[in-house]
Formats: C-alpha cells, structure tokens, sequence
C-alpha cells in the first residue's frame, strides 16, 4: 500500500473509532405533551352509628383512603432514533417504539452507572417509604427480573405493578438508582393497553413523592425514555 495512503487509511480508522465510541448510548430526554392532573380518590361520606345512653354497641367499620407515598403517571410514549452530530444536523432518522419510561427528581443522572435500587437503597433514601401500609416493601413486590433494557441488558430490579380497569396487574414499575439518585423505570408496551382508567396508553407507573405529615409541596419528576 502507498504509503500516503496507509497512514490517511490509519488516521480515518483512528477517527471512526472516536466518533463511534467517545459517546455511550443512553434514553433521551423526554417532551411532556398532554398534561393533565387526573385528581385524587375522593373517600366515601362517614356513616353514622345510632346510639343510646346507657346502652353499648357493636360497629365494624371499613375504609379507603388515599396514599400520601405515591404517586401514578400514565400516558403515552413514542419517539425518532436519529443518527445526527454534536449540533443536531441529521444525517437519518427512524420512527420508533418506547421501551422504558425513566423519572428521577434528578435533572442530571450518571446512566453508566444505573443498577437496581434494593429495598435498602429506596428506604434510606427515602425514609417514609419505609413505614405505614403503602411503604415500599409492601409495593415493590414483585421478584428480581430484568427490566428488559436494551441499554442496560444486566440490570434486573424488583418492581410493582399497578391495575388496569379490570383490577389486572399489568404494569411494571422497577426501582434503580445511579449510585446517588433514585431512578424508576415504568415497562412500555408498545402496542398499546388499558390503563386503570380503561384508556389506551402504552406506559403506567408509579412513583414515590412524600406527602405525609401534611406535606403538600409538589416536586418535579424528569422523564426520560429509551427507544426501540
């Protein structure tokens, strides 16, 4: 081979290496469209006893009563792969499918490092996940599987699932953590299914936000999405 051309040969394959691997895939940041606040369980009236002085009584009593751990977020999740530079000029484009819905009060996550956030991990973090009724024990019950990345094909979480209209559990949530952020992975299903509301969406999830002890501050979740 000339060796002219050798040495352009060698810098172009040094080049291609760079441009090919100086950056690792990961979801891209997601456009919320369609907001909309679907409110709150709203209890049933109190029922009365009637009562008499002197006398004493039998009453069983039976509630419902809405979480103040959790949170549901439900909709739908498509997107455009791009093969494209550093100032966003596209050289192609592919329409395509969800594959995971990723939120985090973090607005900037170290994905290189994303693996399952055990119970442990979830419940120091945040402590009121770890007690009442709805804590995260009781919630997350679901067995370590994997959560089906395409990105991060070895990492397996425990997860939730939450109902469709039919009281089906048909939705996955998984519980990961950057090393410093909790992270949650909501499953999309990319044909489209019921949610609990009996629409059709592809993705339905759930999510910690603290509202015991009165607390009624909202916070921002970011959203992120992983494409197939």
């Amino acid at each position: 081979m000339n060796k002219k051309l050798f040495v352009l040969f060698a810098a172009l394959s040094v080049l291609l290496s760079v441009v090919g691997f100086a950056y690792a895939a990961e979801p891209g940041g997601a456009v919320v469209s369609n907001y909309a606040d679907l409110g709150e369980y709203t209890p049933q009236a109190a029922g009365t006893v009637s009562v008499e002085a002197g006398n004493t009584y039998r009453a069983d009593l039976d509630a419902n009563q809405s979480t103040y751990r959790w949170v549901g977020v439900t909709g739908n999740a498509t997107g455009t792969i791009i093969l494209a530079d550093s100032g966003n000029n596209v050289l192609y484009n592919w329409s395509a499918q969800g594959l995971l819905v990723y939120a985090s009060q973090a607005a900037t996550l170290t994905w290189t490092s994303l693996a399952d956030a055990d119970a442990a991990t979830v419940t120091t973090a945040l402590a009121y996940l770890a007690s009442g009724s709805d804590n995260y024990a009781n919630t997350f019950t679901g067995a370590v599987e994997s959560i089906g990345s395409q990105l991060y094909p070895t990492i397996t979480s425990d997860f939730a699932s939450t109902y469709d209209n039919t009281g089906t559990q048909s939705w996955k949530t998984y519980s990961l953590t950057d090393g410093t952020n909790l992270v949650w992975a909501g499953v999309v299903n990319p044909t489209g299914a019921a949610n609990f509301r009996g629409n059709t969406v592809n993705y339905q999830m759930i999510l910690p936000e603290d509202g015991t002890a009165g607390d009624t501050t909202a916070v921002n979740y970011y959203m992120w999405l992983e494409l197939q």
